[in-house]
């Protein structure tokens, strides 16, 4: 069990996050949706301390980290625990696709460097990036890149794996290899938290989803309940606008 537990962010006068709390089991595809610039990112951030949390703890089930009264080696167990996958890919520009996946395993988890080069090899392949290995980012599509990004997310084996609207800086024609590599991912049952505005991709991946607006949780239930019978008006207003911008881009 993971608990993230009130966690809470404000920017100067602004309440970004406003006491969010929620559990993920083992295994879980938990969604976070709603409107842009209501502290979904930010979440995820506050949640492996690249955003410093206000108020509020995240759980596993042997080590707890409390943002208000923290050290250095408890950030760094939760590193070890977690891992993101960002908008823009944020690889080594200067490391081949191998290197980047390599990077972690050698540098913060201190395996040796053959043993990093066949986990690296072993998850590029994963994702279909095999025939890629030795390519700079430069030489590679966004969709590459970004599949690159989860080989080095998933390498290093996190507890919880956590991905900032993964699709956000692609290209639509692109839009689709990284969102098949992500379902692959849960099919085999890692854990992960996913921000994202791909509504028909959330429907078919999540076993949660949390509908957030202005840093409150709005709704929370199963991919079936949110999508098929929302309870909150404003959940049913925001999936209904969604739908119609769907509807009109596909022309469906």
């Amino acid at each position: 069990m993971i608990r993230i537990e009130n966690i809470k962010k404000r920017f100067q006068k602004n309440q970004v996050l406003d006491g969010i709390s929620f559990d993920i089991n083992k295994g879980d595809v938990i969604a976070i949706i709603g409107p842009s610039g209501t502290g979904k990112s930010t979440l995820l951030r506050c949640i492996n301390n690249l955003e410093k949390a206000d108020e509020g703890s995240v759980s596993f089930d042997d080590f707890k980290i409390d943002f208000t009264n923290y050290k250095a080696k408890d950030v760094q167990q939760l590193r070890k625990r977690t891992s993101m996958v960002f908008q823009s890919f944020n690889l080594f520009q200067r490391k081949t696709a191998l290197e980047n996946v390599m990077e972690g395993l050698t540098v913060v988890q201190k395996l040796p460097k053959a043993e990093a080069e066949k986990i690296a090899l072993e998850q590029l392949k994963k994702v279909k990036m095999d025939d890629r290995l030795n390519y700079y980012p430069r030489h590679l599509s966004g969709g590459q890149q970004q599949r690159v990004a989860i080989a080095r997310g998933i390498a290093m084996k996190p507890e919880l794996l956590l991905f900032d609207e993964p699709t956000s800086a692609l290209d639509p024609e692109l839009v689709g290899e990284v969102l098949d590599t992500i379902k692959l991912i849960a099919a085999e049952g890692d854990t992960m938290i996913i921000v994202s505005h791909e509504m028909q991709f959330v429907q078919q991946v999540a076993t949660k989803v949390i509908f957030m607006e202005s840093g409150k949780i709005v709704e929370m239930g199963s991919a079936d309940q949110i999508f098929t019978a929302p309870k909150n008006p404003r959940t049913k207003e925001f999936l209904l606008k969604n739908r119609i911008r769907i509807s009109e881009e596909y022309n469906i």
